[in-house]
């Protein structure tokens, strides 16, 4: 902490830097202070890398649900900038390399990396004081593409699951890709599954995106699917983790179809079925508004029922 006091007219300022003391007379109180803070600062920074910031990062991410991929996030930065004072990075700089991560990868990707560097530096500013603020606040960040809205036909579906079937782990794949699009869950919810949590008719997700506990209804298949999984594993529906499922999907997909579209298939084939309210207990979706574009009525089925 600085010590500032007035001698006679003038005010004083003394700080202590790495056991080095600094001191600046000054006509105001006010350029005292402003001094001080700039001197401290400076010192700070000077003895703390983003490296060094990433690091005692780490432990705060992994109690984060997804953490796998911001450590991956934090992995890239932490090679792209780790070396980097933290004076270093101001504004100007991250918006250089906003730019220029911008060329290598999609505007979605780099929203992700500067909204995770944002709360390391609002813990930095705040908990740890090593940072006087957050040097992303007036970068913008980019804006995300619209959200991905696309089903799977029935032959992308036939043709990912043929290709499945010629792979290692493909089979299991492929029943977490089928039950997917009967009942709406996420690769990772399929993961989580345990016996305990299948009953007769639902299963139950303690973990979800949202942190909502959910009970999914099953279809006549979807049940046939997981029976089709008993006797593997006494503890766990499936057994794979989500790196694996998702490297051996994505060697077996075909148009750029994703997992995740198996969701959105899901979302459309049971529109169909329930109303709008079913739909957003059963997929876990809190924004009733965003459904309604699966029940977007054909001219012609309105022209039908008249």
């Amino acid at each position: 902490m600085a010590n500032i006091a007035k001698r006679g007219d003038k005010w004083r300022a003394e700080v202590c830097i790495d056991r080095v003391r600094k001191a600046k007379t000054f006509p105001t109180k006010r350029e005292a202070v402003a001094w001080s803070n700039e001197q401290e600062d400076k010192g700070l920074a000077l003895t703390k890398t983003l490296k060094d910031a990433i690091t005692r990062y780490r432990p705060v991410t992994e109690t984060h649900k997804g953490y796998q991929s911001e450590l991956s996030r934090l992995n890239h930065l932490e090679t792209a900038l780790g070396d980097k004072q933290l004076d270093r990075l101001n504004s100007s700089s991250l918006s250089k390399y906003r730019d220029e991560r911008l060329k290598e990868v999609s505007p979605v990707s780099v929203r992700r990396e500067l909204i995770i560097l944002s709360a390391m530096f609002e813990l930095a500013v705040n908990e740890w004081q090593w940072m006087r603020e957050n040097p992303l606040k007036t970068v913008k960040k980019p804006v995300p593409s619209p959200a991905r809205r696309r089903g799977v036909s029935q032959i992308e579906i036939d043709a990912i699951c043929a290709k499945l079937s010629e792979m290692r782990v493909g089979k299991q794949v492929s029943v977490m890709f089928l039950l997917a699009i009967e009942t709406g869950m996420r690769l990772g919810e399929l993961l989580s599954l345990k016996w305990h949590d299948v009953s007769d008719k639902y299963v139950t997700l303690l973990e979800t995106k949202n942190g909502d506990r959910r009970n999914v209804p099953l279809s006549l298949k979807a049940r046939e699917l997981i029976d089709s999984r008993k006797d593997i594993d006494p503890e766990s529906v499936f057994t794979l983790n989500q790196h694996v499922a998702s490297q051996t999907f994505r060697r077996a997909t075909i148009n750029g179809c994703h997992f995740h579209d198996a969701r959105s298939e899901a979302v459309t084939r049971l529109s169909k079925k329930l109303d709008v309210m079913q739909l957003a207990r059963m997929i876990g979706h809190r924004d009733v508004k965003s459904l309604m574009l699966y029940y977007a009525a054909k001219p012609e089925d309105i022209a039908d029922k008249l």
